[in-house]
């Protein structure tokens, strides 16, 4: 068993890193910029964690030379892809390097915080400079959670976003035996969703009001309202690229008494969040099943109702040369994500 976990790992990184780079940095290069894999990809791919057991010949020779290859195969078998995917495709540390800092930073500037000890929960997070140094220290917002500290000249760098390019738009439809008032108040007010997602959740069901879901990690502010009928929200995830919102539009309606379907519709979801992990859309989809279709399912109680049940009721939709059923196009699946 174990060598066809060798094996396998061994197959799987003879991807090329051109191949690689096109899977996890999608970041388009800067003009005359140029990819340079080296020396990090060529010393993964020599390592002992890429290379079959037993591949290492040895001459007998109890050398320091041996002793440190050895050690250092150890290092490299404890490797996880992760780890590896971090050092060999993390452009924007390689990025992050090359920028000079500068000497004072500016109010209003945006900063990035990192080698913090006490406070290790803030390190990674964007924040704001909020005046002048003082005592060796910055007065900083979170941007995220408005919170306010004083962080030393050490700890901060200058913040560099990443951009996403590439979008796609994600189209799901789920039917409940309840009434359209009862779905729209599971999918709206704050003690149910707190209750079915087992999280903190704040909620201002109105247009302009504000909601925060899972503790601040799901977040946005509600563009348009109608009782029992239509959500439409700018949504977003903390990992997300900055700036970057998804438009997710909820229709309730019910195609016969006791059963109501809730079609959904969300567009400019980012391929990948600022980590550069191209598994957004995904994570999007089963979010919705996981944590709300199947949650309100089990917790709330509302039975789930199979679509070929419901859609004898609806309206045949018609197609553009006048005919046809065209309903099918509401359960249109994402493109692969290899």
């Amino acid at each position: 068993a174990a060598s066809k976990t060798e094996n396998s790992s061994y197959y799987f990184f003879k991807s090329t890193p051109q191949e690689l780079q096109k899977q996890y940095a999608p970041v388009p290069l800067k003009p005359g910029q140029k990819l340079d894999f080296t020396p990090r990809v060529a010393t993964i791919h020599d390592s002992a964690l890429v290379k079959k057991k037993g591949e290492q010949k040895s001459d007998g020779a109890n050398t320091d030379a041996k002793a440190k290859a050895a050690s250092a195969a150890a290092a490299a078998a404890t490797l996880t892809y992760a780890k590896v995917r971090k050092n060999a495709y993390d452009f924007r540390d390689k990025e992050d390097d090359s920028v000079t800092e500068p000497e004072h930073y500016e109010q209003g500037q945006k900063v990035k915080i990192h080698g913090l000890k006490k406070a290790a929960r803030y390190n990674g997070e964007v924040a704001e400079v909020l005046g002048p140094e003082v005592n060796g220290r910055y007065p900083v917002k979170i941007q995220e959670s408005k919170k306010q500290l004083n962080v030393k000249r050490a700890n901060l760098k200058m913040y560099i976003p990443v951009v996403c390019t590439e979008f796609v738009d994600i189209n799901l439809e789920e039917g409940f035996r309840c009434t359209p008032e009862l779905l729209f108040r599971a999918l709206t007010d704050q003690t149910m969703i707190a209750k079915y997602t087992r999280s903190e959740a704040k909620v201002e069901c109105k247009k302009g009001g504000k909601f925060s879901l899972f503790g601040g990690s799901l977040h946005g502010t509600f563009d348009a309202v109608e009782a029992s009928k239509k959500i439409v929200q700018k949504w977003r995830f903390k990992e997300w690229p900055d700036d970057c919102y998804s438009t997710v539009s909820i229709d309730i309606h019910s195609p016969e008494y006791g059963i109501t379907v809730a079609t959904l519709a969300q567009s400019n979801v980012p391929i990948h969040d600022k980590y550069r992990n191209r598994d957004v859309p995904q994570k999007v989809r089963d979010g919705w099943k996981n944590y709300f279709w199947d949650r309100i399912h089990k917790v709330v109680g509302f039975a789930k109702v199979d679509k070929s049940e419901y859609r004898k009721y609806m309206a045949p939709k018609k197609s553009d040369n006048g005919g046809g059923d065209d309903s099918d196009s509401l359960d249109e699946d994402m493109p692969d994500l290899e």
